[in-house]
């Protein structure tokens, strides 16, 4: 087993981010609380349970459009306000300071 010199945050989806994602009326799945999917993000190993917030300040604008795209892809149909403060309240984040390299074979990189 190998570890990976990363940090990892954990985004979830909240219920305000769920009641967004289900008010549009396009035909698509609706989400559910109990079955939410994670996204799971690499940070650098400076920052730890201990400080990983100072990395979300400086990059939750970025993370939360991410997430939002995922789900909407016209940026029109976003909420105006995205703050700090909302992002915190649309995703619980769960940090975690062990990546556990369990796969086989290399590991590809691919843009997103």
């Amino acid at each position: 087993m190998k570890t990976i010199n990363r940090m990892v945050v954990t985004l979830i989806p909240r219920q305000p981010y769920i009641d967004w994602a289900n008010g549009f009326d396009d035909g698509g799945p609706n989400m559910e609380v109990e079955s939410v999917y994670a996204t799971s993000i690499l940070i650098p190993d400076s920052y730890d349970e201990f400080n990983y917030e100072e990395y979300l300040k400086r990059h939750y604008k970025e993370l939360f459009e991410m997430e939002l795209e995922a789900w909407m892809t016209d940026p029109d149909l976003w909420p105006k306000n995205r703050d700090y403060k909302t992002f915190s309240k649309w995703f619980r984040v769960v940090p975690s300071d062990a990546v556990l390299e369990m796969g086989r074979g290399p590991i590809r990189i691919e843009d997103f």
